[in-house]
């Protein structure tokens, strides 16, 4: 169980500080083979939502004021979507990277459906499949008490990754990653695999990048907004759906030397679509690579509120 890390919510288990895996492993038959589970107790609290919002550059005002929250329709803040996902990619990197890989490429998938409260307690459970005889793991979670769904995701092997054209490159240096990687550590202190890792990073990019607002500041015009996460504080914006698609080498737990080789990304036009009276949903992409060797693509599917003209 994830005690509470602030002071104003005291905790009665402070000798526990992150989340950690309980080690109740069930095994059931299932078929020809073996069904493995495992459940992974979390609990978030504002710090959590600080601590990523200090990363990411993410200050959206539905993880830090009660009232904006409610006003939205919340029962509470909650955890950033990204944030939560950070347990879910390491339970399911830890049960894959168990299995013997054939694939050039592996998938990660995830549908956010119910905000991730602060203050509740949530479980993560694992599964295990073999669709058409590639390994795959499922993870979901879930509130302990009532049930209720927050996310749904998937692990598993896939095509080889291929970018798409860039039209403008960027570069994070050695020592650029080398802070990142430190303040990540902040964010998630147990060994993270690679890909979460850069997975964080350039979701980092995407919000705060000058590239991504190309399209959707002609949406808000009249508004001052110089990055995707100014529009944050102008109307309510929920991520619903993230997919990253990565190199089987970046299933290698993460380390400063290893994860701090200078990387080359490119931020992708973002695509709207709806009508602003229903609220839009925009689709972000960002895809990175090192010497040549396409490493890393992220999606993030983001849905907005209603716009006013």
């Amino acid at each position: 169980m994830r005690p509470g890390l602030c002071p104003q919510y005291p905790s009665s288990r402070r000798a526990l500080t992150h989340a950690q895996f309980e080690l109740r492993i069930r095994r059931r038959k299932c078929g020809i083979g073996y069904r493995t589970g495992a459940i992974m107790s979390l609990y978030y609290t504002l710090r959590d939502a600080e601590r990523w919002a200090a990363f990411s550059g993410d200050y959206n005002p539905i993880h830090f004021d009660a009232a904006e929250a409610k006003h939205l329709g919340m029962e509470d803040v909650c955890v950033h979507g990204m944030r939560a996902m950070l347990e879910v990619k390491l339970g399911l990197s830890q049960a894959l990277e168990k299995q013997t890989l054939s694939s050039a490429g592996l998938l990660f998938n995830c549908r956010l459906c119910e905000p991730v409260l602060c203050e509740q307690p949530y479980q993560i459970a694992l599964s295990e499949s073999q669709p058409k005889g590639l390994q795959q793991v499922s993870g979901t979670l879930r509130h302990a008490q009532t049930q209720a769904l927050s996310m749904r995701s998937k692990l598993g092997e896939n095509h080889a990754l291929v970018l798409a054209p860039a039209t403008r490159a960027n570069t994070l240096g050695r020592e650029e990653l080398s802070t990142l990687f430190q303040q990540f550590q902040t964010v998630e202190p147990q060994t993270a695999p690679q890909w979460s890792f850069y997975d964080a990073v350039l979701f980092r990019q995407l919000v705060n990048a000058p590239e991504t607002l190309e399209t959707v500041q002609r949406i808000i015009a009249g508004h001052e907004a110089a990055r995707l996460s100014d529009i944050f504080r102008l109307v309510r914006v929920v991520q619903t759906h993230h997919e990253t698609r990565f190199s089987p080498l970046l299933l290698e737990p993460a380390s400063e030397g290893s994860a701090c080789e200078p990387l080359h990304y490119s931020v992708l036009p973002t695509l709207v679509m709806g009508e602003k009276e229903a609220g839009l949903v925009l689709v972000a992409g960002i895809q990175a690579w090192r010497a040549n060797h396409p490493l890393i693509s992220v999606s993030a599917t983001l849905k907005t509120g209603p716009l006013a003209e």
